[in-house]
C-alpha cells in the first residue's frame, strides 16, 4: 500500500487525496476536471468529498471526524443546507417541481437498464430525495419518510389522473 508524500498516511493506490492531510495524490484531483468516481454529475460535494464518501462507502477508508476530509465534506454538506434555508424563504417556490423544471426525462416509464445519462441522473436525484429524508429521520429519530412516501403516492394518482383526463379525446 503507498503512502502520502506529505503526511506519510496510508494510501489505496486510487485515491486521489490523501485521506489524513487532503492533499492531492494525482493530477486529476489537482486539477479537478474529472471525477474521482466514473460518474459524470452536477452536485455541491467537491470531487475530494466525492472521493472521501466512496471510500467511505466500499470501506476502503474509516471514518473518521478529525479527517481533513471529513472537515471539509462537513462543511460542504452545511453549506448546501444552508443554500436549501435560502430556498425555503422563496414564497411558493416548491423543491419537487423546481427540480421538475430541470428534468427532461421520463422516469416511470424507463428500465433503469435502458435509460440514457440523463435519465439516471435524474433518478439519482429522485433516489437522493428519498434518501435525504431516510436521513432526516435517523438524524431526528421522526417518520417524516413515511408520511412523504404516503404523500408522494397520492401526487402520482393525481399526475395521472390528470394525464389521462388529458389523453382522453373531447
Amino acid at each position: 500500500m503507498p503512502y502520502c508524500p506529505n503526511c506519510g498516511g496510508q494510501v489505496n493506490a486510487v485515491h486521489h487525496y490523501c485521506g489524513s492531510c487532503g492533499k492531492a495524490l494525482s493530477d486529476i484531483a489537482e486539477s479537478e476536471s474529472e471525477s474521482p468516481i466514473a460518474v459524470e454529475r452536477d452536485g455541491f460535494l467537491s470531487l475530494r468529498s466525492l472521493s472521501y464518501v466512496n471510500d467511505l462507502w466500499t470501506g476502503e477508508q474509516e471514518f473518521d471526524r478529525d479527517s481533513v476530509s471529513y472537515k471539509q465534506l462537513s462543511r460542504e454538506v452545511s453549506g448546501a443546507l444552508g443554500d436549501f434555508a435560502r430556498l425555503a424563504m422563496v414564497e411558493d417556490l416548491d423543491l419537487l417541481q423546481l427540480w421538475a423544471a430541470g428534468s427532461k426525462t421520463d422516469l416511470l416509464n424507463t428500465p433503469k437498464e435502458d435509460m440514457n445519462r440523463e435519465q439516471i441522473q435524474d433518478w439519482v436525484a429522485a433516489l437522493g430525495l428519498g434518501r435525504t429524508l431516510r436521513m432526516y429521520d435517523d438524524s431526528l429519530h421522526t417518520e417524516f419518510e413515511d408520511e412523504f412516501d404516503a404523500r408522494l403516492q397520492k401526487l402520482i394518482e393525481v399526475a395521472n389522473e390528470e394525464l389521462d383526463d388529458d389523453q382522453t379525446p373531447d
